[in-house]
């Protein structure tokens, strides 16, 4: 007979782990990034970042910026809020957003070794396309209108009428970063917590195999099904690719197994709890389409371009 008080407190185990680990690691991830983009704040001129990341090249520039970053969606909004308080364009800023954690050398290598060159270029292909796009329209439609920035922490540097001299030994100061850095992480603090422990009831209470119940008769509906249940999940791509494989030689569809992960890893709940810190509701619910959109279309180009029929 199945012992359901083992299995609660293995869940109940399972949820606090997660919950300390994530969280600790999202802390440790949201101080380090908020230093690393006020030093870079204090060297570069804002109106470098803003000729860099504006017009048509700038999207280019987010996107590769983006694919260098081994950054987790949630641990990309320090740099996001650093960027626009540069005063960088808003489509490069959410292209970077799109992609950065869809698109890193750790996944690109992964996805490489486990499933080939073919499958990576196509999921490269179709993550830029979808994230450059979306950037485009996003920008063209103003819906820069719907962020609303954090009050910024106080500058490490002091006023802006300081003696340059004086700013830059301060802006080297590794004390003033590290102070900035824990007041701007502050502001996010509820929204990290609340976001970590949803992901940590995710991950102790909802079990494995509903994973693995991917069907192999493979429904056409099955791509956007798997795409809508990874917003559920709390899945990062390095997590899910391992376990992807094994989905596959098990019978799952390669399509429906990289929407999923494309869901989990570009839109989780946690996150989306997170980034309403920064988003109005029309920025939302544009940011939650777009990401199924990725997953939806990376995962019907990988079915029909490797030959796997829908039915």
């Amino acid at each position: 007979m199945l012992d359901l008080t083992n299995l609660n407190q293995n869940a109940l185990y399972s949820s606090i782990q997660f919950f300390v680990i994530v969280f600790s690691e999202l802390l440790l991830l949201f101080v380090l990034i908020s230093m690393l983009v006020s030093w870079l704040q204090h060297k570069i001129p804002k109106a470098r970042v803003k000729a860099l990341l504006s017009g048509k090249s700038g999207y280019m520039l987010a996107a590769g910026l983006g694919a260098i970053t081994p950054f987790c969606s949630c641990s990309t909004l320090p740099m996001m809020v650093g960027l626009l308080r540069a005063n960088a364009a808003f489509g490069p800023v959410m292209t970077f957003l799109f992609t950065s954690p869809l698109l890193n050398p750790y996944l690109i290598a992964m996805l490489w070794v486990i499933f080939g060159l073919k499958l990576l270029l196509i999921y490269s292909v179709a993550v830029l396309g979808v994230a450059i796009s979306s950037g485009l329209v996003l920008q063209a439609l103003n819906f820069q209108r719907f962020v609303t920035l954090p009050a910024a922490a106080n500058s490490c540097c002091g006023s802006s009428s300081a003696d340059p001299a004086t700013q830059a030994r301060k802006s080297v100061s590794l004390k003033a970063l590290f102070q900035q850095a824990i007041k701007e992480t502050r502001s996010f603090l509820p929204h990290i917590a609340l976001g970590v422990a949803v992901g940590a009831v995710i991950h102790g209470y909802v079990p494995a195999s509903l994973l693995a119940g991917l069907s192999s008769t493979n429904p056409w509906w099955l791509i956007p099904a798997a795409a809508l249940s990874g917003i559920l999940l709390y899945v990062r791509a390095s997590t899910m690719l391992p376990l992807a494989a094994t989905l596959v030689a098990k019978g799952a569809s390669l399509g429906s197994v990289m929407a999923l992960t494309i869901g989990g890893a570009g839109a989780s709940l946690p996150e989306m709890i997170i980034l309403k810190r920064l988003f109005q509701w029309p920025l939302m619910i544009a940011f939650v389409v777009v990401v199924l959109g990725t997953a939806i279309i990376t995962g019907f180009s990988i079915q029909l371009l490797l030959g796997q029929a829908l039915v």
